[in-house]
Protein backbone atom coordinates (compact mmCIF):
# COMPACT_ATOMS: atom_id res chain seq x y z
CA UNK A 1 0.00 0.00 0.00
CA UNK A 2 1.79 3.30 -1.14
CA UNK A 3 -0.76 5.97 0.76
CA UNK A 4 -2.80 5.36 4.06
CA UNK A 5 -5.38 7.01 3.45
CA UNK A 6 -6.47 7.28 6.95
CA UNK A 7 -4.75 9.24 9.78
CA UNK A 8 -6.06 7.61 12.73
CA UNK A 9 -8.80 5.37 14.12
CA UNK A 10 -10.63 6.77 16.25
CA UNK A 11 -13.32 4.23 17.68
CA UNK A 12 -13.08 0.30 16.86
CA UNK A 13 -15.58 -2.44 17.18
CA UNK A 14 -14.33 -5.88 15.83
CA UNK A 15 -16.48 -7.23 13.68
CA UNK A 16 -19.00 -4.45 13.52
CA UNK A 17 -17.90 -0.43 12.86
CA UNK A 18 -14.90 1.49 12.59
CA UNK A 19 -14.50 5.71 12.53
CA UNK A 20 -11.42 6.84 11.29
CA UNK A 21 -9.90 10.62 10.45
CA UNK A 22 -7.91 11.57 7.39
CA UNK A 23 -6.53 15.28 7.20
CA UNK A 24 -5.90 16.16 3.48
CA UNK A 25 -3.67 18.99 3.25
CA UNK A 26 -1.88 20.57 0.17
CA UNK A 27 1.23 18.78 1.19
CA UNK A 28 -0.13 15.54 0.42
CA UNK A 29 1.79 13.57 -2.45
CA UNK A 30 -1.18 12.34 -3.42
CA UNK A 31 -2.73 15.78 -4.70
CA UNK A 32 0.56 16.95 -6.21
CA UNK A 33 -0.65 18.22 -9.60
CA UNK A 34 -4.33 17.84 -8.75
CA UNK A 35 -6.18 21.07 -10.13
CA UNK A 36 -3.07 23.25 -9.61
CA UNK A 37 -5.05 26.12 -10.18
CA UNK A 38 -8.50 25.02 -8.04
CA UNK A 39 -6.92 22.35 -6.08
CA UNK A 40 -10.15 19.89 -4.98
CA UNK A 41 -9.66 16.39 -3.50
CA UNK A 42 -9.79 13.38 -5.86
CA UNK A 43 -13.19 11.49 -5.42
CA UNK A 44 -11.27 8.16 -6.24
CA UNK A 45 -9.24 9.19 -2.68
CA UNK A 46 -12.52 9.63 -1.08
CA UNK A 47 -13.42 5.94 -2.08
CA UNK A 48 -10.25 5.07 -1.52
CA UNK A 49 -10.04 5.81 1.91
CA UNK A 50 -13.38 4.23 2.56
CA UNK A 51 -12.08 0.81 1.52
CA UNK A 52 -8.72 1.13 3.19
CA UNK A 53 -10.92 1.99 6.92
CA UNK A 54 -13.26 -1.02 6.14
CA UNK A 55 -10.11 -3.13 4.63
CA UNK A 56 -8.89 -2.36 8.62
CA UNK A 57 -11.93 -3.26 10.12
CA UNK A 58 -11.85 -6.71 8.18
CA UNK A 59 -8.14 -7.27 8.68
CA UNK A 60 -8.47 -6.52 12.54
CA UNK A 61 -11.59 -8.38 13.26
CA UNK A 62 -10.26 -11.63 11.18
CA UNK A 63 -6.78 -11.72 13.54
CA UNK A 64 -4.81 -10.83 9.86
CA UNK A 65 -5.64 -14.25 9.44
CA UNK A 66 -7.31 -13.09 5.77
CA UNK A 67 -5.91 -10.13 3.26
CA UNK A 68 -9.41 -7.90 2.13
CA UNK A 69 -9.97 -7.75 -1.12
CA UNK A 70 -12.20 -5.01 -2.54
CA UNK A 71 -13.95 -6.83 -5.83
CA UNK A 72 -17.21 -4.69 -5.80
CA UNK A 73 -19.61 -1.55 -4.76
CA UNK A 74 -22.79 -0.02 -5.58
CA UNK A 75 -24.09 3.39 -4.80
CA UNK A 76 -20.76 5.42 -4.29
CA UNK A 77 -21.18 8.98 -4.37
CA UNK A 78 -18.43 11.73 -3.91
CA UNK A 79 -18.72 15.32 -3.35
CA UNK A 80 -17.20 17.45 -6.27
CA UNK A 81 -16.15 20.40 -4.07
CA UNK A 82 -13.96 19.06 -1.33
CA UNK A 83 -10.76 21.33 -1.22
CA UNK A 84 -7.46 19.82 0.20
CA UNK A 85 -7.42 21.54 4.64
CA UNK A 86 -10.10 19.74 5.23
CA UNK A 87 -10.43 17.23 8.43
CA UNK A 88 -12.58 14.26 7.53
CA UNK A 89 -14.50 11.55 9.35
CA UNK A 90 -14.70 7.70 7.68
CA UNK A 91 -17.02 5.27 8.88
CA UNK A 92 -17.16 1.98 7.98
CA UNK A 93 -19.88 -0.32 9.13
CA UNK A 94 -19.92 -4.25 8.51
CA UNK A 95 -23.17 -5.73 7.52
CA UNK A 96 -21.53 -9.58 7.24
CA UNK A 97 -18.05 -11.36 7.97
CA UNK A 98 -16.70 -14.41 7.22
CA UNK A 99 -13.78 -16.41 6.68
CA UNK A 100 -14.86 -16.28 2.75
CA UNK A 101 -15.80 -12.56 2.22
CA UNK A 102 -17.69 -9.49 3.84
CA UNK A 103 -20.23 -7.15 2.90
CA UNK A 104 -20.41 -3.52 4.34
CA UNK A 105 -20.68 0.05 3.19
CA UNK A 106 -19.20 3.36 4.61
CA UNK A 107 -19.34 7.39 4.88
CA UNK A 108 -16.94 10.16 4.77
CA UNK A 109 -17.94 13.43 6.71
CA UNK A 110 -16.65 16.81 6.80
CA UNK A 111 -17.96 19.09 9.60
CA UNK A 112 -21.33 16.78 10.35
CA UNK A 113 -22.06 16.95 6.17
CA UNK A 114 -21.70 13.52 4.00
CA UNK A 115 -18.93 14.39 1.19
CA UNK A 116 -18.89 10.50 0.21
CA UNK A 117 -20.72 7.22 0.59
CA UNK A 118 -20.57 3.83 -0.61
CA UNK A 119 -23.80 1.91 -0.09
CA UNK A 120 -22.74 -1.47 -0.29
CA UNK A 121 -19.27 -2.85 -1.03
CA UNK A 122 -18.14 -6.42 -1.38
CA UNK A 123 -14.78 -8.14 -0.52
CA UNK A 124 -13.45 -10.96 -0.80
CA UNK A 125 -10.81 -12.78 1.23
CA UNK A 126 -7.51 -14.44 0.71
CA UNK A 127 -5.56 -16.10 3.28
CA UNK A 128 -2.81 -15.42 4.77
CA UNK A 129 -0.22 -17.92 5.38
CA UNK A 130 1.63 -16.19 7.89
CA UNK A 131 -0.71 -13.73 9.94
CA UNK A 132 1.96 -12.70 12.55
CA UNK A 133 4.12 -11.60 9.74
CA UNK A 134 1.38 -9.11 8.19
CA UNK A 135 0.79 -7.79 11.51
CA UNK A 136 4.42 -6.96 11.83
CA UNK A 137 4.24 -5.59 8.27
CA UNK A 138 1.19 -3.21 9.70
CA UNK A 139 2.93 -2.25 12.95
CA UNK A 140 4.79 0.38 11.12
CA UNK A 141 1.70 2.72 11.43
CA UNK A 142 1.66 2.53 15.38
CA UNK A 143 -1.02 1.40 17.28
CA UNK A 144 -2.97 0.19 14.31
CA UNK A 145 -1.84 -3.35 14.74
Amino acid sequence: MRFLLFDRVLHFEEGRRIVASKAFSMQDEALRGHFPRSPLVPGALLVEAMLQTLGWLILRTHGFKVLPLFSMMEDATVASDLAPGVLLEVEGELDSTHGKGSMGRAVVRHEGRVVASIGRVLFGHYPVPDPEALRRTFSVYGRLA
